[in-house]
């Protein structure tokens, strides 16, 4: 069995400029039914899982089946030169309660106090399904894998902040994590309602495509990719999640990403992490509506890097809380109103000294945004300003224009803004060009460009 897998003749065509070599997956088959699974969600599964992926290491690889049926199991691990395959109707799901877990529930008294970012019973649980350090690697099918993460949504530390201190915070799983890969295709399948995010690709020749991922708007955490890595191609998806639809991971270089339909979530981002640089990525025909953010760079000071050669072409939004996005004072996770830290650095913290944002060499053409808030905004710090930003073909209707801070060379070429308050543009020491006009701006900051 051959379907879904990419060939050396279906690989992306050699145009392109980012490709992923395909896997190399040995014609063998096996079905998880021989080795006694029941996919009736009331017996568990895990052992079947584990006996099959052994059978299918011992044979050198193959193709594992997983017929009709909803399975329910605990975490397991895939092998080397194996291909998942998900046939109509196959749900890989996780157990719906913490006894099956093992996890104490934590509706009931606890034994001693919550100790912070850790459950009661020990740290972060291992991903549904995983792959560390495997090469040649397919999931492929049109079924599901489900996380059943909605028990541990209201657990987590998001969640607290509604809560008087001393709640007690579970460490949620990831659903798929393969890391340190090299060669893996994931294609057709659907990924829903992981507790944490849902897939965590990182290695070398990534390649996602036609797949599906869904989780509740407010489903805290759950972002639906954090690709690392090189050579990483994700195309012709569609994203429905609670938080980054993409988040590019620090250290990356080489990505594609194309063709993508984004709908909640917070936008394709590069960071917050970027000490190891982010470099050479396309993000080209990608569709935006009702999503919180749509193309966001961010980062710190202490957290921070060199992040360039990015570009973004062919893009549509609509309904878009923020449709561009570099921020370098980035705050997001302070639990705070703003998403925008203090500009200047603290000097009592060493941390802020080193590991600077640099963003540099980033270019927009052929961008479409309706019916949003503001039209974007760049947000740099004074010791390192981002420069040699572009913005080609763009078409802005906002209730607000664009706001740049703290930054330069900033081009705007054959610019449209459709803004029903304030001026097109607003700046603060910042130095930019709007349709062959330099301004230069020393403004106050603008409040309602900081959101939350």
């Amino acid at each position: 069995m051959t379907a879904g897998i990419v060939t050396a003749a279906d690989a992306p065509d050699a145009a392109d400029p980012i490709t992923a070599a395909p896997p190399v997956i040995p014609d063998k088959t096996f079905n998880l039914k021989d080795f006694g699974a029941v996919g009736d969600y009331k017996a568990m599964d895990t052992h079947a899982f584990v006996d099959a992926v052994a059978a299918v290491e011992k044979a050198g690889g193959g193709h594992l089946v997983v017929p009709e049926g909803i399975y329910k199991t605990l975490p397991f691990k895939l092998t080397s030169h194996m291909d998942l395959h998900l046939d109509p109707g196959a749900i890989i799901k996780a157990p719906d309660n913490f006894a099956e877990y093992g996890i104490p529930d934590p509706n009931l008294p606890a034994t001693q106090p919550s100790t912070g970012l850790r459950p009661r019973g020990g740290g972060r649980g291992a991903p549904l399904i995983s792959g560390n350090g495997c090469t040649d690697v397919a999931i492929t099918g049109s079924g599901t894998i489900d996380g059943s993460g909605q028990n541990f949504w209201i657990w987590s530390d998001k969640s607290a902040r509604r809560y008087p201190p001393g709640r007690t915070i579970l460490a949620r799983p990831d659903l798929l994590s393969m890391r340190d890969v090299q060669r893996l295709h994931i294609d057709g399948i659907t990924l829903t309602n992981s507790p944490h995010s849902h897939l965590e690709p990182h290695g070398s020749d990534i390649l996602i495509e036609n797949i599906r991922v869904v989780a509740p708007s407010d489903s805290p955490n759950t972002d639906a990719m954090d690709p690392g890595g090189q050579r990483i191609v994700i195309r012709n998806c569609e994203i429905d999640s609670g938080d980054d639809n993409v988040a590019i991971q620090s250290g990356t270089h080489d990505v594609l990403i194309e063709d993508l339909t984004c709908l909640h979530g917070h936008g394709i981002s590069i960071g917050s992490g970027t000490r190891t640089g982010v470099s050479h990525v396309i993000v080209r025909r990608c569709t935006f509506d009702g999503t919180d953010n749509g193309l966001r760079i961010k980062s710190f000071r202490g957290n921070g890097g060199e992040v360039h050669d990015i570009v973004y072409s062919d893009i549509t939004m609509k309904n878009v809380r923020r449709p561009f996005d570099i921020n370098m004072r980035y705050n997001g996770n302070a639990n705070v109103v703003s998403d925008v830290g203090p500009r200047d650095p603290d000097p009592n913290d060493e941390r802020q000294a080193s590991a600077i944002p640099k963003f540099h060499d980033i270019h927009v053409t052929n961008l479409t945004v309706t019916r949003s808030p503001i039209a974007g905004r760049i947000v740099g710090i004074p010791e390192s300003m981002p420069y040699d930003v572009t913005f080609t073909n763009v078409k802005f209707q906002a209730v607000r224009g664009f706001y740049v801070e703290d930054a330069r060379d900033i081009t705007f070429t054959n610019a449209q803004m459709d803004a029903a308050a304030g001026d097109p543009v607003v700046t603060r020491n910042a130095s930019i060009t709007w349709n062959g006009t330099p301004k230069n701006g020393a403004g106050d900051p603008m409040p309602f460009y900081w959101g939350d």
